[in-house]
C-alpha cells in the first residue's frame, strides 16, 4: 500500500512538473507611448495631416510590422498629441513621416570553448526615425517647415526572454521618439515663429 502511494504521489508530482514547464509564459503588456502629458504646439492654421512616406516593412532586417507600437504609428499619435490648430488661417499643418525603421541584426557568437562560458550579444535593434513638419498656405506654397531626425540602438543577451526583447524594443522606440520630439519643437519653435504658439 506505502509502495503504491509512493508511486502515485511520485507520478502526480511528475505531471505537475511536466504541466509547469509547459505553461505559456505571460507576455508582458508595455505601456502605450504618447505625448499627452506635454503642452500643445498651437499652430495658425485651420488643418492638419499625416503623410507616412515611409511604409512600415516586414523584408529582413526590418521588423516595423512584427512589433505592437512601430515608430511610424507613434509618429501619427505625435500629431494627435502635439498639434494643436487656432484656426486664425487658412493654412495647413502637414507632419511628414519620412523614415520610421526598427531593424534586427544577428550578432556573432564568441566560438568554442571560450563561447560556452561567455554571455554573448545575440542581436542588435537598430531604430531610426525623421519627421518634417510643413505650413501650407491657401494656395497650397510651402510657407515654413521643420525637420528632426534620430537613431539609437541596443543589443540584447542570449539569456535575454522574449519579454526582455519587447521591452528593449519599446524601450528604444520611445526614446528615439522623443528624441525627435524635442529637436521637432525646437526647430518649429525657431524656423517657424510666425505660425504657431
Amino acid at each position: 500500500m506505502r509502495t503504491r502511494l509512493a508511486s502515485l504521489l511520485a507520478v502526480l508530482g511528475l505531471s505537475l512538473a511536466v504541466a509547469a514547464c509547459s505553461t505559456p509564459l505571460e507576455k508582458s503588456i508595455l505601456p502605450e507611448i504618447t505625448f499627452e502629458g506635454q503642452p500643445k504646439l498651437t499652430f495658425a492654421a485651420s488643418s492638419v495631416e499625416t503623410i507616412l512616406e515611409y511604409q512600415p516593412t516586414a523584408q529582413p532586417p526590418h521588423i516595423e510590422l512584427a512589433i505592437p507600437q512601430p515608430p511610424a504609428s507613434v509618429a501619427t499619435r505625435w500629431t494627435r498629441d502635439r498639434i494643436a490648430l487656432d484656426n486664425s488661417q487658412q493654412n495647413r499643418v502637414t507632419v511628414v513621416v519620412k523614415k520610421a525603421s526598427v531593424t534586427e541584426v544577428d550578432l556573432k557568437k564568441t566560438p568554442g570553448l571560450r563561447g560556452s562560458f561567455t554571455e554573448d550579444q545575440v542581436a542588435r535593434f537598430d531604430t531610426e526615425v525623421e519627421m518634417a513638419v510643413e505650413v501650407r498656405d491657401a494656395r497650397g506654397f510651402r510657407v515654413g517647415e521643420a525637420q528632426a531626425s534620430a537613431r539609437r540602438s541596443n543589443s540584447i543577451s542570449e539569456k535575454a526572454t522574449l519579454n526582455d526583447r519587447d521591452r528593449l524594443i519599446h524601450a528604444l522606440v520611445r526614446e528615439t521618439m522623443m528624441d525627435v520630439n524635442r529637436e521637432l519643437e525646437r526647430n518649429i519653435r525657431q524656423y517657424m515663429p510666425l505660425y504657431v504658439r
